[in-house]
């Protein structure tokens, strides 16, 4: 017999209040986010990160309500060379985000277009910058979504009226090349993962986050955060094995172990399910403004070392897993 979906379940309700029984974990997407009313403090986005042995791209389409976001940024990981593009759209003209994390979404502007065309169990994500860092830009991946792999979901209140609904999809293989400039860059066959952070929520207007991730073969994976659930008595801390989802019980801990900004960060629990070490090769910072609202994120990229414990207990090795670690600070 054929098993069916879950039902899909709102978010909301028509006056744009948080629904009980949205609130909670799943590991398959089952909430449709329409969002509704508070009008200005509604936040919509759709972030990809692709890694890949010698690079790392991230794409970000956001709605804020009051203006739309689209932005690029390439590092080369063995040159050191980052290359960047970000647009901003009045009232989010330009965003195409859909109510749930499966669905196509778009960027337009005339000096960036970024597309994620959705099939079933792929995605075909393709951009085009005609200027970025005075290099045009063309990509064109192919990203599968196996239908054995699990995600990380979570539907969260906070504050007085305020909520966020999550989908955090790791591991997801990657395949194609991009073109910047007169250069070409290509997936690695087993080793080139993208991730999706899909994310709508009602936000105060000040707020900040901690969030860190990484993916290796085999179907091994991990996502850490802070900065929104907790009040709520909530966590997105997750780890995967073999496509499989394990949601953590305590929190983790991520430290750095010296100040420089390219020092090694520690992650670990207290249940030692996690021991890892982050050693970071590049630094990004951006802070996009729609004057005089801003989100300023540092964000690291690199490997994560160590181990983990599978449910059973047995120790996981983790071996150079690309991934990164980010902190944001938002008026918004």
């Amino acid at each position: 017999m054929t098993s069916l979906p879950p039902p899909i379940q709102p978010l909301c309700d028509a006056r744009g209040n948080l629904l009980p029984a949205a609130v909670g974990w799943s590991t398959r997407p089952r909430v449709h986010c329409a969002l509704r009313g508070h009008l200005g403090r509604r936040k919509r986005w759709n972030h990809w990160c692709v890694t890949s042995p010698q690079w790392m791209l991230s794409l970000t389409i956001a709605d804020l309500d009051y203006v739309g976001y689209g932005a690029v940024h390439f590092l080369d990981m063995d040159s050191g060379e980052v290359f960047s593009r970000s647009q901003f759209r009045a009232f989010g003209q330009g965003c195409t985000l859909p109510d749930t994390p499966q669905e196509s979404h778009a960027f337009d502007h005339p000096n960036l277009q970024l597309r994620a065309d959705a099939q079933p169990r792929r995605l075909r994500l393709t951009a085009i910058a005609p200027d970025l860092g005075s290099q045009p830009l063309a990509l064109a991946l192919d990203i599968q979504r196996p239908a054995h792999l699990e995600s990380a979901n979570l539907v969260a209140p906070f504050g007085r009226k305020g909520f966020h609904a999550a989908s955090r999809q790791l591991g997801l293989p990657a395949s194609g090349s991009l073109q910047l400039g007169e250069r070409q860059y290509q997936c690695h066959g087993g080793q080139s993962f993208a991730s999706l952070d899909f994310g709508r929520g009602v936000w105060p207007l000040r707020s900040h986050w901690t969030r860190a991730t990484f993916a290796a073969p085999g179907g091994i994976a991990g996502n850490f955060g802070s900065g929104w659930a907790e009040d709520a008595g909530f966590s997105e801390n997750a780890l995967w094995f073999g496509g499989s989802l394990l949601p953590l019980d305590c929190p983790v801990h991520i430290d750095p172990l010296r100040s420089e900004s390219l020092a090694p960060w520690r992650l670990s629990t207290d249940d030692q399910r996690v021991e890892l070490i982050f050693t970071p090769r590049q630094y990004h910072h951006t802070q996009p403004s729609f004057s005089p609202f801003h989100v300023t994120t540092g964000q690291w990229f690199g490997h994560f070392e160590g181990l983990l414990r599978s449910p059973a207990g047995e120790r996981v090795p983790v071996r150079s897993a690309l991934g990164w670690l980010g902190s944001s600070n938002a008026l918004w």
